[in-house]
């Protein structure tokens, strides 16, 4: 029996439909593929760090301004999980407010009664409480209504915001203490802190440079506190960078505490640069009962330290709580003081 003769036609056509499945099937592919999955903001930073963008013309802003046309949204005052609302200072302040050890370092006291703040500020003997606002400068609005609030207020601007210039010298003269608010890398890569944000990990000259950017954006501050931070914070080279910054500028630091493995105290401590850490933070939550809770406990631990500080934010709630606070603090026994006179510098170690 005789083989069959291939077709020649036949296989051309075969041949023809092959190539036309292939190329449906390769279109269809093209059409319904998933695009890559998205990159955060910090992790994005990490290959194409935000820090190299040294001049950003439109930065991403963390806290939008709300403008008066557009519906509030609900945020948290600080964008963080925070590992303690409420932090007691490690060492208190004497009655007799001397100077006293802590191993071998010598530990001078807060301010003594009768001397004068930077801002003019009379201290006595009652205890004394720093209210620092920060996050400013973005929700130009609600920045106004905190400057407006009785001073003698603390300050605290993000670098990145708009007309820098004009906000800062408008807190500074209505009364109130100039500080900067740098944003630093948090744990979580769910959220942007902003542009040239100090990473850990990366080349010391890349950090510095980021730094410097942000230690220039306006005059009249006298020290920094961290923007979320709660990795950068905790990372000791990192925070001995910014230090010896802050040293050479002679800048105070003022730890947010974003987290409790904070290297802030032993770097600042080992470069010699005045430190001081938050106690309370305010507004955690967005509630007005809450936030008068936590302003009982800003006075109990003036009471028990001689001394206490609390972070509040721009916000509606936290400027209606602290507008009716204010008018009766002196009245309850307390001095409303501007953040750097609570400052116990220290000595380097050796």
């Amino acid at each position: 029996m005789r083989g069959a003769r291939p077709n020649p036609k036949r296989q051309a056509v075969f041949v023809l439909l092959a190539l036309v499945g292939v190329a449906i099937g390769y279109g269809l592919g093209m059409v319904f593929k998933r695009p890559p999955p998205a990159i955060s903001p910090i992790a994005r930073s990490q290959s194409d760090p935000v820090s190299k963008q040294l001049h950003p013309s439109q930065p991403k802003l963390v806290f939008p301004e709300i403008q008066s046309n557009q519906p509030d949204r609900e945020i948290r005052a600080y964008e963080e999980a925070l590992p303690k609302e409420i932090v007691v200072n490690m060492e208190t302040i004497p009655a007799e407010r001397k100077e006293f050890s802590e191993g071998n370092n010598t530990v001078p006291t807060i301010a003594s009664a009768g001397s004068l703040t930077r801002t003019g500020v009379a201290l006595d003997m009652r205890p004394r409480i720093a209210i620092v606002i920060d996050d400013l400068g973005i929700d130009r609005l609600r920045s106004q209504q905190a400057v407006r609030l009785p001073g003698p207020m603390t300050m605290s601007f993000l670098t990145y915001a708009k007309e820098l210039k004009e906000q800062t010298v408008a807190a500074q003269q209505a009364g109130h203490e100039l500080w900067m608010h740098v944003p630093m890398e948090p744990e979580s890569t769910d959220f942007d802190p902003g542009p040239n944000v100090l990473l850990s990990g990366v080349p010391k000259n890349e950090l510095q440079g980021n730094l410097v950017w942000h230690l220039e954006q306006f005059e009249g501050y006298l020290g920094i506190n961290n923007h979320m931070g709660s990795r950068f914070t905790a990372d000791i080279d990192g925070m001995l960078l910014v230090m010896r910054e802050l040293k050479n500028r002679d800048l105070f630091f003022f730890d947010s505490m974003t987290t409790l493995r904070s290297a802030g105290r032993a770097a600042a401590s080992r470069i010699g640069v005045p430190f001081l850490t938050r106690n309370v933070f305010l507004d955690h939550v967005d509630d007005l009962a809450g936030i008068n809770a936590q302003l009982n406990e800003v006075e109990k631990l003036a009471k028990q330290q001689g001394f206490a500080t609390a972070i509040g934010h721009p916000r509606d709630t936290t400027l209606e709580a602290l507008a009716v606070w204010l008018a009766t603090i002196e009245q309850r026994g307390f001095q409303l003081v501007p953040l750097s006179s609570l400052f116990t510098p220290r000595k380097a170690r050796r």
